[in-house]
């Protein structure tokens, strides 16, 4: 199998729901939105969390020890950044009935480009969120195993 690009994409899509039915190619990107807004929700409520218990937590784990202070606000930048890239990414609300190319064959196709566009904003989103998250961890692990 092969990555296909976004014109292919369209045409196997075409392919599969029968050539020119464009409700059902619609449906179908509507449904691609959807399960990437959902996901991308998933991570803002881990990232949430964090936050939260990083409120509770977070002034008495930085202020035990050098590491443990570094990897909180390293961890923090990062999960923070995360949430930046969702909300300029998959979270970023535009109504796909409300842009229009020249036919809709090109507004498909357009918003093909944008699904994946938006698909690339949450894996760099959940990538920093994963690394903030090890931060937080290192920091955790310091805090509870270094002595000053």
């Amino acid at each position: 199998m092969r990555r296909l690009n976004e014109k292919e994409e369209l045409e196997f899509l075409k392919e599969i729901h029968g050539g020119d039915d464009y409700s059902k190619l619609f449906g179908s990107l509507k449904d691609a939105f959807s399960l990437l807004q959902a996901r991308a929700q998933m991570l803002l409520g881990l990232a949430t969390i964090c936050l939260t218990i990083t409120g509770f937590s977070g002034p008495r784990m930085a202020a035990s020890n050098g590491l443990s202070r570094f990897f909180i606000g390293f961890g923090l930048t990062f999960v923070l950044l995360s949430v930046m890239a969702l909300v300029a990414g998959p979270l970023r609300l535009r109504w796909m009935t409300a842009w229009k190319a020249e036919d809709v064959e090109q507004t498909l196709l357009k918003h093909l480009e944008q699904r994946n566009i938006r698909t690339k904003y949450y894996r760099v989103a959940m990538f920093l969120l994963l690394v903030g998250l090890t931060g937080y961890l290192l920091s955790l692990i310091f805090y509870l195993t270094v002595v000053e």
